[in-house]
């Protein structure tokens, strides 16, 4: 990840969520080589509780797939900023997901 260094710097933790089962998740993290955590949400719990499923995007076996969503929180837990994509391929720009956790500090 590019700019993981800058977000440790700013004392982000970087998780990320997968709809994959956790061994296809940890092998996803390894062949990426991802400087942090691929977490697995297989039974697509954690986006129904975000509320962050794709209305559009299905997963191989028919399953929804979460749209791409970037969430602050601060130290206790208090989401502060969120960006949801409005389609899959597209990230949330490095420079305001930097400023966004600037303000954390």
């Amino acid at each position: 990840m590019k700019h993981f260094d800058e977000l440790k710097a700013l004392d982000v933790q970087v998780l990320g969520v997968s709809v994959d089962p956790p061994d296809k998740a940890r092998l996803t993290q390894e062949k990426l080589k991802t400087p942090f955590p691929i977490l697995s949400d297989s039974k697509r719990e954690v986006m129904q509780l975000y509320g962050t499923r794709s209305p559009a995007y299905r997963a191989a076996d028919g399953g929804t797939l979460n749209t791409p969503t970037l969430v602050l929180a601060d130290r206790t837990g208090t989401i502060r900023w969120i960006h949801q994509a409005p389609d899959y391929k597209i990230r949330a720009p490095i420079s305001e997901v930097l400023a966004e956790a600037r303000k954390l500090k």
